[in-house]
């Protein structure tokens, strides 16, 4: 089927109005006539050395390509492209960012910008006094010294003083220059305002610190100056206090300065997407208050999926792997919030430069989806004016998500699919039965340094807790569940013994083992408990954090623990607490009294995620484990029946459906690295075909035999000849020696005879085998579609025809024979400015020590028999 007509019969069977406007607070931008669904990317300005000819062509083949948005983020220059550089803001700026603006709409596409230049936000105008401050001890009293730190990969105009990230006063004046550039721009061209991960190193002070202190924990931090320092003699548990209110002041001074961007942005029309991490605050509070929240994968994760390569040399080693858990904290602030979108910066530093293959960014892109992301940004692409040499202008950082990769042309199969996903993810709404309260004053209560920041990096302030193993265990249960806040617990409401939050409804909230609690969400707890709602306690909490009216609180606190107390033991099943650590299993009584659901593949490996319709559920299940999943899955809504969708392949059909002990169950069959979108039907099924299980026919596979013609049919630096062989290999041994250095496409074809019949045979699966790296096939002429994730496998029976046949695959590599040979050859190819060019450990690039990297069709290239079954 025609990758575009299979979406529309994806769109037609979910039932889902993907341009229908979503409800926010904001402004709705989300009506326009881009389309949220497709994958959007980061892209940078060197220089702001762009043109109006080459926006436009760059922008056609993001379009072409099915991306629906950029995000324009300006950052240091080319070499030799000085005299084309634009000052950020200048009025010639200002044109190229309306036209930017004018030509996406004419493509359907949406533009973000970063609300400044590289990050953090700062620039030329920032002066000493509105900028970035450490914490320092000075004549025994704390004080601030500047950080000097400059905006990290500046573009010209914006190089300058990062703004001090906890004054709204400093920020005012710093928006003020940006909103004087935009007074005269035509509004609705932008969509949103971006914010980078907190990056303001060493910022640990600003001059309003004291007063809010004061404000908030009442006494004056001055007068404790010394011992905040490590300079000073304080009991250790008082230390902690003491550091966890200066840590709770620097928290609210944060949330502060993002509010009054997100009402700057709001006032001229746009919203705003915030990455929160590495922020000294509590993160589902800053994530909350963006209008599309925003997570990060860094790195890359060894999934087990047989086939998909991870060569140490290629990958980091110094930090955390990208962690599900800590998406969910994007993710659970939205859906709690009831923000339809929760974005991801996706495959930054997948591998190495030029080795990453679209295989696999789709297991990272699929563990997304799971945790809860629906707005897929990729990291990214790079702003390459029509007359730059190969590879173009690049940025250092960057899964190449650029015209000039090799893959490029195949790049629209990964982008359909990921537009077939998010289409369903943002259908409906969140349908998670579980709150997590985060216990962010026991983070805070360190007696160890000064500020804490939490990252994505290095994540043992999210997972070596309490709070992180009630996540991992509700995770693999398969429990729907999001993380809450303090500020967020006291938003909540009871109704008909359910927790409303503004963006969903929940059974049950859970409160994992927790030493300090604000009395305010202690206050909120009981009350929740005594209008019915369910809350379960792994413990209760021992005390209140803070040194401030610590004998006043703490009666309070006494007194409310005695009335959650009570309610536990009132018979009335509201309150429950546990006595050692809580297990949210089938035995959790809680669980049971609130009929908090669970879908039970997650045990077996499948990662899941479910939303509700307005009649029926839609589902995400992929398998990231190396081993297959075929059998009966019970699902936790009633079903008449499941329509199954392919989001790679785009085939659609109803699935098998059974009731079994008062459960509905669909058959699922999931190769390691396959992924299903499912639709429940509770009444009315749909009439379409069934959905076609296979199973091995019991023949042995049949290999395609003889003798291939390989011809190169685009790439670089030159054409090889074409040649043929017997035995599947890489390209690079082919007997014209620039094939070694070859990055683009070859297609190999061979004549073969179809197999002998086969009783029992329904069906034959053309099986490529190890592909280096995406493939393009036809048999006889029949576009079989593009083959880019594991496995490398396609159904191909309606396409044999008896006697003769012809087998065609375009087979594309990666560039990195292409850089490895512009490295050998000393091409002066790294003209970028500032850090240039590093390898993923940061350390100058240099591929001319690279082994060649397999190309081609690498094979065996074999037919599998296979029969349809009926599962039963």
């Amino acid at each position: 089927m025609h990758p575009h007509r299979a979406l529309v019969v994806a769109l037609h069977v979910f039932s889902l109005a993907v341009a229908a406007p979503f409800a926010v607070a904001a402004p709705s931008v989300y009506s326009e006539s881009h389309d949220t669904a497709k994958p959007w990317t980061r892209w940078w300005w060197p220089g702001s050395a762009v043109d109006e000819a080459s926006i436009t062509h760059q922008l056609e083949q993001f379009a072409e390509a099915g991306i629906g948005g950029v995000e324009i983020t300006p950052i240091y220059g080319a070499r030799g492209a000085e005299a084309r550089y634009l000052e950020f803001l200048s009025p010639r700026y200002m044109e190229m960012l309306a036209h930017v603006g004018r030509e996406a709409k004419r493509l359907g596409l949406g533009v973000d910008m970063a609300t400044g230049t590289g990050w953090p936000f700062g620039g030329p105008w920032v002066g000493q006094g509105d900028a970035s401050h450490k914490l320092v001890l000075a004549d025994g009293r704390l004080a601030g010294e500047p950080t000097r730190m400059m905006v990290k990969r500046a573009a010209p105009g914006g190089e300058g003083l990062v703004v001090d990230p906890y004054s709204v006063e400093a920020l005012g004046r710093y928006l003020g220059r940006i909103g004087e550039a935009f007074e005269a721009f035509s509004p609705g061209l932008i969509r949103g305002q971006f914010h980078d991960s907190f990056e303001y190193y060493g910022a640990a002070w600003s001059p309003q610190l004291p007063e809010v202190f004061r404000e908030m924990h009442g006494y004056d931090i001055q007068e404790h100056a010394a011992a905040l320092m490590g300079q000073g003699e304080m009991e250790r548990e008082r230390l902690a206090r003491l550091k966890g209110d200066y840590r709770a002041t620097l928290a609210k001074m944060h949330l502060d300065f993002l509010r009054e961007w997100v009402r700057w942005s709001h006032e001229r029309g746009f919203v705003v997407r915030n990455q929160s991490h590495g922020a000294p605050a509590n993160l589902l509070d800053l994530y909350a208050n963006a209008d599309v929240p925003e997570t990060e994968t860094f790195g890359s994760t060894p999934f087990p999926i047989p086939g998909l390569r991870r060569d140490v040399a290629d990958v980091r080693h110094d930090q955390d792997l990208p962690e599900s858990l800590v998406i969910r904290f994007a993710s659970s602030a939205a859906h709690v919030a009831g923000r339809p979108l929760a974005s991801s910066e996706t495959c930054t530093w997948l591998r190495d430069h030029w080795k990453v293959s679209l295989a696999m960014t789709k297991p990272e892109i699929d563990r997304l989806f799971a945790a809860g992301i629906n707005h897929v940004f990729y990291h990214g692409t790079v702003f390459s004016p029509t007359d730059a040499a190969w590879p173009g202008w690049l940025f250092y950082a960057s899964t190449q998500f650029q015209p000039q990769n090799t893959w490029w042309q195949d790049f629209a199969a990964l982008n359909a699919y990921v537009h077939r996903v998010q289409t369903v993810l943002q259908s409906g709404t969140p349908d998670h039965d579980v709150l997590l309260y985060w216990p962010f004053h026991d983070v805070l209560e360190d007696p160890q340094g000064t500020m804490k920041m939490f990252g994505v990096h290095h994540v043992d302030w999210a997972l070596r807790t309490p709070f992180g193993r009630l996540a991992a265990e509700l995770e693999k249960l398969g429990h729907g569940f999001d993380y809450i806040s303090d500020e967020q617990v006291g938003q909540l409401a009871a109704k008909n013994g359910r927790l409303v939050a503004p963006g969903g409804t929940y059974r049950v909230l859970v409160v994992p083992e927790t030493r300090r609690m604000p009395l305010d969400t202690l206050r909120a707890l009981v009350a929740l408990a005594e209008a019915g709602a369910v809350v379960q306690f792994e413990g209760m909490p021992r005390d209140v954090p803070g040194l401030g009216r610590l004998e006043e609180r703490r009666a309070e606190f006494t007194e409310l623990i005695a009335r959650l107390e009570a309610l536990a033991s009132d018979g009335k099943a509201r309150v429950y607490i546990s006595r050692g650590p809580f297990a949210p299993d089938d035995n959790a009584a809680s669980f049971r009294a609130a009929s908090v659901r669970r879908e039970r593949v997650a045990e077996q490996g499948l990662s899941i995620i479910r939303r509700a319709l307005p009649d029926g559920h839609a589902y995400f299940v992929a398998n990231l484990t190396g081993s297959r999943y075929d059998g009966w899955a019970r699902l936790e809504v009633d079903a008449a029946g499941v329509t199954i969708t392919d989001p790679v392949r785009g085939q659609v059909g109803m699935g098998a459906v059974r009731r079994h002990s008062g459960w509905s169950e669909t058959f699922l069959q999931l190769a390691p690295g396959e992924s299903l979108l499912l639709r429940t039907h509770p009444m009315r099924v749909p009439r379409l075909a069934p959905w076609v299980y296979l199973a091995p026919q019991g023949s042995k596979p049949v290999a395609i035999a003889g003798e291939w013609n390989v011809e190169f049919l685009e790439g670089g630096p030159e054409i090889p000849d074409t040649f043929r062989m017997s035995t599947h290999g890489s390209w690079t041994d082919a007997p014209d020696v620039r094939a070694r250095a070859f990055g683009g496409t070859a297609r190999y074809t061979i004549e073969f005879d179809a197999p002998s019949a086969v009783e029992g045979l329904d069906e034959w699966v053309l099986d490529l085998g190890d592909v280096r790296e995406s493939a393009r096939v036809r048999l006889n002429g029949e576009d079989l579609g593009t083959l880019w994730s594991l496995p490398m496998q396609v159904r191909v029976g309606h396409a044999l025809k008896p006697g003769r046949n012809v087998l065609e695959v375009d087979v594309t590599n990666l560039a990195a024979n292409r850089i490895r040979d512009l490295d050998t050859r000393g091409v002066d190819w790294k003209i970028m400015h500032e850090i240039n060019f590093v390898n993923i450990l940061y350390r100058p690039f240099d591929a001319s020590q690279w082994p060649l990297q397999p190309s081609g069709l690498l094979g065996p290239v074999r037919l599998l028999a296979r029969t349809k079954i009926t599962p039963r």
